[in-house]
């Protein structure tokens, strides 16, 4: 276990934050990011803010952050970066990251999962069963909450009660996809992003 800035991570994790400190430490912290990124109001760091933490050697903050899960990776941030930082990239890595490293589930991470169990299961979205997901392990009550909703939807024609799968070639596509990149995290488990 590497010892970097108040917590010890794995020689790998350590390597990928020390790669990633590298790849920020040209940020000028001008701000293009953080104004650009439509999910910022709901973050509590910035994409600018985020950068500097990881300027500043202080990983175990920014991967303890809500940041890197609310993340849409719409790229706005790294297409307007005058740096040419790939935020978007780093705050998915920082996701992998915080997994392999074992950091409590926060809600995002919940999230995050549940949506790519989903989508691994189906080969699409299924809203209904990632609801029934997500609420399971963050607040099952919420889902009371969230009936009304999905009942308005489902009488509207907006969601199905059953879920669409893929063709079986298109599923075992999808299914290949998930295991290269869990082939890939277990080669290097904090230099992979969670996808």
């Amino acid at each position: 276990m590497n010892h970097t800035a108040g917590r010890r991570f794995s020689p790998a994790a350590a390597s990928a934050l020390e790669r990633i400190a590298e790849e920020v430490s040209v940020c000028m912290q001008c701000g293009t990011c953080a104004g650009s990124c439509p999910t910022a109001p709901a973050m509590d760091y910035t994409p600018r803010a985020l950068m500097r933490l990881l300027q500043a050697g202080l990983f175990d903050e920014a991967l303890r952050s809500r940041t890197i899960w609310m993340c849409t990776t719409c790229y706005t941030c790294t297409v307007r970066c005058p740096r040419d930082i790939h935020v978007t990239d780093i705050l998915g890595r920082l996701r992998g990251i915080a997994i392999a490293e074992g950091y409590a589930e926060t809600a995002g991470m919940t999230f995050n999962k549940a949506f790519l169990d989903v989508v691994r299961r189906y080969g699409r979205m299924f809203e209904p069963e990632l609801l029934i997901r997500y609420h399971l392990r963050q607040e099952p009550l919420g889902i009371l909450g969230a009936a009304p909703i999905g009942l308005a939807l489902f009488q509207k024609g907006k969601i199905s009660p059953l879920p669409e799968r893929l063709p079986a070639e298109g599923l075992a596509q999808i299914r290949r996809i998930f295991e290269a990149v869990e082939a890939r995290q277990k080669a290097a488990p904090a230099a992979s992003s969670h996808a």
